[in-house]
């Protein structure tokens, strides 16, 4: 995704774009549920997990860079315009993450 990420079609595509996205473990189905809102919106999140592995996020923190990079697949679950309130893009996280389960034993979300 590195490579990806700063090239000129995906910040076309996500620079201007809100979300709500999944994050596989497909080491061991676990899933981690985000959204991307404010000023960074998908692209500048998406930039988060690339320089960091972990986006910042609490559950995953505690995994190492290399097995992040090497088990997690990404995805965009929706997608809004920029002028959308970010209260829905919120509450659209949550019910993703009630429909997925990903809060407790089988995901990441702390949340």
């Amino acid at each position: 995704m590195s490579e990806l990420i700063d090239t000129v079609a995906w910040k076309t595509a996500l620079e201007n774009q809100k979300g709500v996205y999944l994050i596989v473990d497909t080491s061991n189905g676990k899933k981690y549920v985000g959204s991307a809102y404010g000023e960074k919106m998908l692209h500048g999140r998406w930039k988060d997990y690339v320089q960091t592995g972990n986006g910042g996020n609490i559950e995953l923190k505690g995994l190492s860079f290399d097995y992040i990079k090497n088990n997690f697949k990404y995805s965009i679950l929706e997608i809004f315009k920029s002028t959308t309130d970010d209260e829905t893009i919120i509450g659209r996280e949550s019910w993703w993450k009630e429909v997925l389960l990903t809060r407790g034993s089988f995901g990441y979300n702390k949340n």
